[in-house]
């Protein structure tokens, strides 16, 4: 993973916004409406232990909101790891 280009808001607090992200599976799209309105989806699902670890934009449908395309939200409660 690179450096994250934003922070956000996740399903469970903090996350973080990239433009890449590596070990992960992409789960079926979908709409959603979000605080920052409605997008296209895919859940973002750990390679290994399958946990979902946040989404991948497909789709803004809001103008403000199209720099999110084809960008990753990972939640940082699941991918800080302790005892490294």
């Amino acid at each position: 993973m690179k450096s994250p280009s934003s922070i956000a808001c996740g399903r469970n607090g903090r996350a973080f916004l990239f433009s890449h992200a590596m070990n992960i599976t992409l789960g079926p799209k979908e709409d959603r409406n979000l605080l920052s309105g409605l997008h296209t989806v895919a859940d973002i699902y750990c390679a290994d232990c399958h946990q979902v670890l946040g989404w991948k934009y497909e789709r803004a449908y809001e103008v403000s909101q199209k720099y999110k395309e084809g960008k990753f939200i990972l939640e940082k409660a699941k991918i800080v790891k302790e005892d490294w």
